[in-house]
């Protein structure tokens, strides 16, 4: 069991999530190329989202997200689909000991709801898949990450 912590900037909330599963360990070389598999089927109406944590006080949390990987500027990360598991895999090129974390992917589906005051706000729910990767990187390190998990 991964505890992932999630702030919510819109609304000042930290969200305590528990995410459950095998946790793979992958190592790579520096510069080499990778690719995260991720279990979560998309249904219509929804979209994959990859979380990244460390402990590393040098090292934030990152969201990668499906829908805004051409509006946001990732040029490392690439979504791949994945026709089998009709979902996105994470490709990483020239991996560095920057992207060192635990990883998972979850489905993301935004919903309309109606407050009691009968304000109409939007939210999104996450549903997790069954497995995270711990990426490790060989080499020389600066620092050493995700220590904290183990």
């Amino acid at each position: 069991m991964i505890v992932i912590i999630i702030a919510n900037h819109i609304f000042n909330k930290v969200t305590t999530t528990l995410v459950f599963g095998a946790e793979v360990d992958m190592r790579v070389k520096a510069g080499d190329s990778i690719t995260l598999y991720c279990d979560c089927v998309i249904p219509l109406g929804s979209h994959i989202v990859w979380w990244r944590n460390c402990s590393h006080e040098h090292q934030p949390s990152l969201l990668i997200d499906s829908s805004k990987i051409f509006k946001v500027n990732f040029p490392r990360f690439s979504f791949v689909l994945n026709s089998s598991s009709n979902s996105y895999d994470l490709h990483i090129t020239n991996v560095s000991v920057s992207d060192e974390g635990v990883y998972y992917c979850a489905k993301r589906e935004k919903k309309v709801i109606k407050d009691v005051q009968g304000i109409i706000n939007e939210k999104f729910e996450y549903e997790y898949g069954n497995k995270t990767t711990r990426l490790s990187v060989l080499g020389k390190k600066t620092f050493s990450c995700c220590s904290n998990y183990r």
